[in-house]
């Protein structure tokens, strides 16, 4: 795949042009930075449900009397008062912290989380998974998926 190809597919997961040139600059023989973003697109599409798609469900939801069976939770901050537009940002706030957590223990080769708590242990002596690209006959390619936390949102890059 030619650079133009890579940076219109970057382009039409979501990065503007600027972001999409940047980051092509770090693919190469070891990362792979579409297939960075390919894996995060549904994540980060996921995410950008709870600016604004988030109130839209809740304040449906509500006026269909379907909030309190689906979400009691919101169902009783809406009725305490709280605004819709609280509840999706404290929504959106807990999707993204969870995304970043998993997205980096994915991204930690190193194991620092663990060394943390079992002090006694060698995990460097330890095989540990790793995100790859594969190639389309779902054999890895060898190159590594571009440091996935930090990226989403899009929007923030």
């Amino acid at each position: 795949m030619m650079e133009e190809e890579k940076k219109e597919l970057l382009i039409k997961l979501g990065l503007s042009e600027e972001q999409a040139e940047w980051y092509l600059q770090y693919d190469n023989d070891i990362w792979a930075v579409v297939p960075t973003f390919r894996l995060l697109k549904p994540l980060n599409d996921n995410l950008e449900f709870y600016r604004g798609g988030y109130r839209k469900w809740l304040e449906r939801q509500q006026a269909e009397g379907m909030l309190e069976k689906r979400i009691p939770e919101a169902a009783q901050m809406l009725e305490a008062g709280v605004p819709a537009e609280v509840i999706e940002r404290f929504a959106y706030d807990l999707v993204l912290e969870t995304y970043e957590a998993l997205l980096y223990q994915l991204d930690d080769r190193g194991g620092a989380e663990v060394d943390d708590v079992f002090l006694d242990e060698i995990f460097d002596k330890c095989s540990y998974g790793k995100l790859c690209e594969m190639d389309a006959d779902g054999e890895p390619t060898g190159r590594y998926l571009f440091e996935v936390h930090g990226k989403i949102p899009f929007s923030d890059l």
